[in-house]
């Protein structure tokens, strides 16, 4: 069965003067997916971001977003999206309550006025901010602001969440919620994410899908898992040992059945020729040459190896 697409990007490009912060970017974002969009600082990311929820206009191509088309229905565009900007905290109304704000965001998006404070009330006590209802949005700490624009975002219950690094202020236990109210609300609201981050980590916790930017460039394109199968096309052995590593790498280099050997602090990444038969082989070479293992166990391939190894690619 073909997926319904949420977001459907059709060669979307910014430039800013001289510079392409976005260049003919193609993408299809399925609906109810946590889509990913993953790049360093200044790749392009939150330009993107700024495009489909119309805040900019593309010098070429568009983009759909709930069916609606970026350009010939702006309108309806932002009535169905929640927008998370880059430093969203320094976008709330600083001398209004945290209940004011949303209060205030709550009438604008159209949320009935008999819906409104339960919707509130929700959020504020998911966040864990009910007991920070009447505090001036200005006077909260950076990450409860944070936590208080995320709200602001959620708060008309939008088709689809553009979120521009929303976990980047907030202490690990708050971030950790974020993660947790994302996956909730995709699995039982259908809820489509499309979400800026340089946080590998983050990614691949929550992402199911993802996509590697770079100077405004899409390099590669996928399903998370799809992809970290991939990177165990040549799978990676880490040995750990007590005492001297150099001794040990040594040892490792002589092995003709070893691939590739590289040194890590107080381990050894190393790529073996058919492991099956020869890892037994590795760990009695080294345990004869008085080398100690502390441990020798397979490599988990993670994100940061394939952004690592696309980036290099791309820039090449």
């Amino acid at each position: 069965m073909e997926e319904s697409v949420e977001v459907r990007i059709l060669g979307l490009t910014k430039n800013f003067d001289q510079i392409v912060a976005v260049d003919h970017m193609e993408l299809n974002v399925p609906e109810g997916s946590i889509f990913g969009l993953l790049g360093p600082n200044g790749a392009g990311k939150s330009t993107t971001v700024r495009l489909l929820c119309t805040l900019l206009k593309p010098v070429e191509g568009t983009a759909e977003v709930a069916d609606f088309d970026i350009l010939q229905a702006p309108v309806k565009v932002r009535e169905v999206t929640g927008v998370l900007p880059e430093e969203a905290n320094h976008t709330l109304y600083p001398a209004m309550s945290a209940y004011g704000n949303l209060e205030y965001f709550g009438r604008l998006y159209g949320v009935s006025e008999e819906d409104l404070p339960g919707r509130i009330q929700e959020l504020l006590e998911f966040m864990e901010l009910w007991e920070r209802k009447d505090d001036k949005a200005g006077e909260l700490s950076t990450g409860n602001r944070q936590r208080l624009a995320l709200c602001r975002a959620l708060l008309h219950g939008p088709k689809v969440l553009l979120l521009d690094e929303p976990t980047a202020a907030l202490d690990p236990v708050a971030a950790k919620r974020v993660r947790e109210l994302i996956l909730s609300l995709s699995q039982k609201s259908g809820q489509t994410f499309f979400i800026n981050s340089h946080n590998l980590a983050e990614v691949q916790r929550i992402c199911d899908r993802i996509a590697i930017i770079d100077e405004g460039r899409i390099l590669l394109t996928g399903k998370t898992a799809e992809l970290r199968e991939k990177l165990q096309a040549q799978q990676e052995y880490r040995i750990r040992v007590a005492g001297d590593l150099s001794e040990a790498e040594s040892v490792v280099k002589s092995a003709d059945y070893v691939e590739s050997v590289q040194s890590e602090v107080d381990s050894l990444l190393v790529v073996i020729t058919d492991p099956i038969e020869n890892n037994s082989r590795l760990m009695r070479t080294l345990l004869d040459a008085g080398v100690k293992i502390v441990e020798f166990a397979e490599e988990e391939a993670t994100l940061e190896d394939l952004y690592l190894e696309v980036i290099k690619g791309g820039a090449s």
